[in-house]
């Protein structure tokens, strides 16, 4: 993948606002987001990437979309999914679209939970795949995350995904807390991994537990490289946030 869309994919792919994490049981019922949209930036090789990650309404359900753009490429990640049971969502589409560089890419998800099956359609081509209950896509699992966390649930965070033509598992393990110094000043963080068997990439994600564990600074290291990206702007439930301080 192009250098400069890298850091941006793996946002959207390991960790984004919807990935949360709590170091304790809540002490009073639970309270999620409803709504929100936040913007990070970075720079490298002399380009901005700029990549804003929001939840909203829609009469097809919830909707979670990623964008990142720099001048030369763009990714755009699309989840539509709803909530049979207050403790599991439910995916119904996912959609993927890259551009730039000579490397334009779409694929479309469609999951019929009546049948058992989602439907892949990759540049044009579609083919069918059995799910099971549970499974989700690539971006509403953010989401499924962030409600089991700030339930109280930190332990055995492992979700299936329908990814690549196969299921697969994504690991997370909370590794510790941090007080950063981000662009909307310092505040307080819980520092979670993404674990992987196999595959010398490492993730970190700094979330802030008193802004319902928003996501402020994501890292990855893969073949020597390191990709660091920070929290410009937050909206969470139609509240700015203008200063941690």
């Amino acid at each position: 993948m192009n250098r400069l869309l890298a850091p941006c994919a793996a946002l959207t792919m390991l960790f984004f606002s919807g990935f949360v994490a709590a170091a304790e049981p809540p002490k009073t019922e639970p309270s999620y987001p409803q709504t929100f949209k936040n913007v990070y930036k970075a720079s490298y090789y002399g380009f901005t990437i700029t990549a804003t990650h929001e939840l909203s309404d829609t009469a097809e359900g919830k909707k979670l979309r990623f964008f990142a753009d720099s001048m030369l490429a763009s990714i755009e990640e699309i989840s539509y999914f709803d909530y049979p049971t207050p403790e599991q969502l439910r995916p119904t589409t996912y959609i993927y679209k890259r551009r730039g560089l000579g490397r334009d890419r779409d694929a479309k998800l469609d999951f019929d939970w009546d049948k058992g099956r989602v439907t892949n359609n990759v540049e044009n081509k579609p083919w069918k795949m059995k799910v099971h209950p549970g499974v989700m896509d690539k971006t509403s699992f953010q989401m499924q995350l962030q409600r089991d966390l700030i339930a109280g649930r930190h332990e055995d965070l492992v979700y299936d995904i329908a990814d690549g033509g196969s299921i697969k598992q994504y690991r997370f393990a909370i590794v510790g807390r941090e007080t950063l110094d981000t662009p909307l000043g310092k505040v307080d963080t819980v520092k979670v991994e993404r674990t992987r068997k196999d595959d010398d990439r490492i993730t970190y994600a700094w979330m802030a537990p008193e802004y319902q564990y928003l996501l402020v600074r994501m890292q990855q290291v893969e073949d020597g490289d390191e990709y660091t990206i920070y929290i410009h702007e937050s909206e969470i439930d139609g509240e700015e946030i203008s200063s941690f301080e």
